[in-house]
């Protein structure tokens, strides 16, 4: 059997793991199967500029109700200062593949929009970062 995954485990100050697991099937989605993540800008309640990356089902053999939005799904990543990772996740492609949108939140404070974006958390933790991730619901919604 061939490997379905191959990667490092570990943490700071442990030791590195290497972690091999077997392919239980030989499934391979087809490349219209597989959501994307697509940038968005959005407004938060004080008038700040916040950003995610979202996903949309992908489901060639189902579609949703006409005229009707796909359930959503928010998540945050850790943090503070850490940001949305936009690489094959197999949370996020399972979601997507019932029909559900998935909306990966870089609230402020996340790394990658430049230092005052990272600052805008400063001393605002579970104020501000709370506030992007409803803000992103609802641009969605």
């Amino acid at each position: 059997d061939a490997p379905a995954f191959v990667g490092r485990l570990g943490g700071a100050g442990s030791s590195v793991l290497d972690a091999l697991a077997t392919a239980s099937s030989t499934t391979v989605l087809p490349a219209t199967s597989i959501a994307v993540a697509q940038r968005i800008e959005f407004a938060t309640t004080d008038n700040a500029t916040a950003f995610a990356y979202a996903y949309f089902p992908t489901n060639a053999d189902f579609d949703g109700p006409p005229g009707e939005k796909p359930p959503l799904l928010v998540k945050a990543h850790g943090g503070p200062t850490a940001c949305a990772k936009t690489g094959f996740s197999p949370a996020i492609q399972f979601w997507c593949s019932r029909g559900f949108a998935v909306c990966d939140v870089d609230y402020r404070g996340s790394t990658g929009y430049g230092r005052a974006y990272r600052r805008a958390l400063r001393g605002q933790w579970g104020v501000r970062d709370v506030d992007d991730v409803c803000a992103a619901a609802r641009a969605l919604a």
